[in-house]
């Protein structure tokens, strides 16, 4: 299948937005210039959904891992001296034994919980997209009440998502760390391997999924089944700037296995500004592909092309002419002339071979008798 032949099966309707001002294309270069210029909002806005929504997810992840290592290696209850094999009396106690133990904590308690914890977090982030399409898009935003209002607004779908990912990433982890248990031990096999890498792309491709699904979200009024259709489907066409975003994001949760110095120092900075960082970020970037891919073929399949600003010494049809032509032989631009050429054969009347006939109808004359 071409790029235009995706391009065409996008679902296009009009966005949310309610300037009438254009919006910059160029996506990290305007996500930090909105951080710069609403930083003191973000940050409270950032506490007010870690706090609320995030703090059971962040405790899973910067927090429980090591406790329960410190728990099972480094207490009293176990003497785990290495291959060694020399524990209290009446015990051997080896590594293979507390890793045995760690695991079967993981699997029973660890990884139920950090599942669950993902609802929430996913669930809160609607009121941080609501919030972050409007710094985005030059908007009028409250961090406090337009928090809780995207809540209000987004809450349905945000939630069917984060049930979704939350029962998703529970296989996930249950087979990535089945396979980790099998590796301390030693006895890893292909089977397992392969396992784990398929969950690893897997899960990639999930999150940069998300990369659009969640924006789109906030940024329009599609049906559940239309933006995740949008969301494939762009992903599919620009599926390298997609993996590199969720890969970075994956990125700095994975910092939190690195050490305790990386463990604390990232959660620090994702309690402080970090999810709104990466919303922003996601934001931006989303939109830039929404711009340059719904747009065009909404306004030209529907509404014909944006009327033009005058400029002095720019006449915005000369330059609406240069960049139609310029479109024309791009993919979004060949999408955007067969959606234009389809919404005008659909706005046709069919044209009837019959000529119509004359009526035949009886003179009446009104001047009065004489």
């Amino acid at each position: 299948m071409s790029r235009v032949d995706l391009l065409l099966k996008l679902t296009v309707d009009r966005d949310r937005r309610t300037n009438t001002g254009e919006v910059e294309q160029h996506s990290v270069k305007h996500a930090f210039s909105v951080f710069s210029e609403n930083l003191r909002k973000m940050l409270l806005m950032n506490l007010v959904y870690a706090f609320i929504f995030a703090l059971p997810f962040m405790f899973c992840v910067f927090i429980w891992p090591m406790l329960a290592k410190n728990y099972f290696f480094g207490s009293g209850n176990y003497n785990f001296i290495g291959q060694v094999g020399i524990g209290y009396p009446g015990v051997v106690n080896t590594m293979a034994e507390g890793y045995k133990i760690l695991f079967n904590h993981y699997f029973h308690l660890y990884i139920p919980v950090l599942s669950a914890s993902i609802v929430p977090m996913i669930f809160g982030l609607s009121g941080v997209f609501h919030c972050m399409r409007g710094y985005m898009w030059g908007e009028n935003v409250r961090p406090i009440k337009s928090f809780f209002r995207g809540i209000k607004r987004l809450w349905k779908p945000f939630l069917v998502v984060a049930l979704c990912f939350g029962a998703f990433m529970c296989g996930v982890l249950y087979g990535g760390y089945w396979h980790i248990s099998l590796l301390k031990a030693g006895a890893a096999t292909g089977g397992s391997w392969v396992l784990f890498i398929f969950l690893i792309l897997l899960t990639w491709v999930a999150v940069a999924i998300l990369y659009f699904l969640l924006p789109m979200f906030a940024c329009y009024r599609f049906p559940l089944k239309d933006a995740l259709k949008n969301s494939v489907l762009l992903f599919l066409i620009l599926f390298p700037g997609a993996l590199f975003a969720s890969a970075f994001t994956i990125g700095i949760f994975m910092l939190s296995a690195a050490g305790t110095i990386f463990n604390f120092l990232v959660g620090i900075l994702m309690l402080g500004l970090g999810f709104t960082f990466l919303a922003g970020l996601w934001t931006s970037s989303a939109q830039k592909a929404f711009g340059n891919y719904i747009l065009p073929q909404f306004e030209s399949g529907n509404f014909g092309a944006r009327k033009q600003e005058a400029r002095r010494g720019v006449n915005p049809y000369k330059e609406a002419k240069k960049k139609k032509n310029e479109q024309a032989k791009t993919a979004i631009g060949q999408a955007t002339m067969a959606r234009a050429e389809d919404a005008a054969l659909y706005r046709e009347e069919p044209a009837s071979n019959d000529k119509k006939k004359k009526n035949n109808t009886k003179h009446v004359s009104y001047k009065r008798k004489k």
